[in-house]
């Protein structure tokens, strides 16, 4: 390789790395069911949190968020943190979520928080330590069994009882 072609590359190398190494989430503010602003701040988690990117109308969703209820219920509501992150859906998540006996946190109209995610498809998650490290990203893909599995195991949970 060329000199200058080097020198480009190694600068190219060391733009990407921060981007490559961050296992951070970001910040981010939304509007809750009614309307209320929620904010997201990982810099001042009191312990982990779960973010869920859905759409009312995602067969793959609905079939995941009873696995995610069962970890939130395992864990506790003083010890987890459930975000449920509506995007690309013109449905009612509120209602949705109401009809499923789900206890997450809604956030609405979510398309620039999954955006900042990198989140392009339903269902994206991402469990948040209290640290504000991202230590587990399902972008698609898995069965809820084993991303429940996958959660349960780095929150310290035990294992699933089966349905």
């Amino acid at each position: 390789m060329r000199p200058g072609l080097r020198i480009y590359a190694l600068f190219l190398c060391l733009l990407a790395a921060p981007a490559l190494a961050s296992t951070h989430a970001l910040a981010w503010q939304g509007k809750g069911a009614d309307g209320h602003e929620i904010r997201f701040d990982p810099q001042h988690l009191q312990h982990p949190a779960l973010l869920l990117f859905w759409a009312t109308w995602c067969p793959y969703c609905e079939a995941l968020m009873p696995y995610l209820q069962d970890v939130y219920n395992a864990a506790g509501r003083n010890r987890l943190d459930v975000f449920a992150i509506d995007i690309k859906d013109d449905g009612h998540p509120a209602a949705t979520l109401r009809e499923r006996h789900l206890t997450f946190t809604l956030v609405r109209d979510g398309d620039a928080i999954a955006d900042a995610y990198g989140v392009e498809g339903t269902p994206g998650v991402f469990l948040v330590d209290a640290k504000g490290d991202i230590i587990y990203r399902r972008d698609g893909g898995g069965e809820p069994a084993k991303v429940e599995a996958a959660l349960r195991a780095r929150l310290h949970l035990g294992k699933a009882r089966r349905r």
